[in-house]
Parts: C-alpha cells; structure tokens; sequence
C-alpha cells in the first residue's frame, strides 16, 4: 500500500482533473502499472487500465514528445486536441515510479524486442 500526502494530492490537482487523478491512484493501487526491465538498463510500462494493457514510455527524446501512451486517450487528449496534458496510465506511471510502487520484472533483451514488435503491431 502506498500513501500519497495531502499536500502532494493538492499540487496534482492544481495541474489535473480530479477524475484523472483519482484514475491513476486506482491504477497504482491495483498494482497495474508493470516496469519491465532488462540487465542493459532498457524500461518500458505495461498499465492495465480499464479498456485493456497500454504501453507507455517516458524519458523520450522526441522533440516535444517526451512521454507516449498507446491508449486511445493520450492520442486524442493529449496529441490531437492538447485538451490534456497525460492521460491516466502516464501519470499513474509517473506517479508510481516517484513512490516507488511499480511492480518490477525483470526481462530479457531478446524478450523485450519480442514484446514490443507485438505490442506497438496491434496498437492502430
């Protein structure tokens, strides 16, 4: 169980919608937000959320896009109309990684590439 502080709960919701925060708090509470990494030091997230498995990454170096969910809402919120700034499994992986609530499993470099060719093949 992790806790969150009032005053860090008051900062979020400065910068996020409520529901958004209350969605990512659920997600890390359910332990849905997966850190895969491999001996090399390469990390990518799995979050389960309520439509299915998103994959996100963070730390890019994409010009402007430093972050990417492949869930329908960060493409439409987040990328097309700007109405948002991350959807909920981001911020649910942001906030994980900063309370250290990530479930954490180990992969292989090998299994990592396979996953990912899977993932992102079936993600439009």
């Amino acid at each position: 169980m992790f806790s969150v502080t009032d005053d860090a709960l008051h900062r979020l919701q400065v910068v996020f919608p409520e529901p958004l925060i209350l969605a990512a708090l659920d997600i890390i509470d359910r332990e849905n937000v997966v850190k895969y990494e491999t001996i090399s030091g390469h990390v990518y997230y799995e979050v389960a959320g309520s439509t299915g498995t998103h994959t996100v990454n963070i730390g890019l170096n994409l010009g402007p896009v430093s972050s990417f969910c492949t869930c329908p809402a960060y493409i439409y919120a987040v990328l097309l109309s700007k109405s948002h700034l991350m959807c909920k499994h981001l911020l649910a992986v942001r906030l994980a990684e900063r309370i250290h609530a990530c479930v954490r499993r180990p992969i292989g470099q090998e299994e990592l590439a396979v996953t990912l060719q899977h993932r992102y093949t079936n993600v439009f």
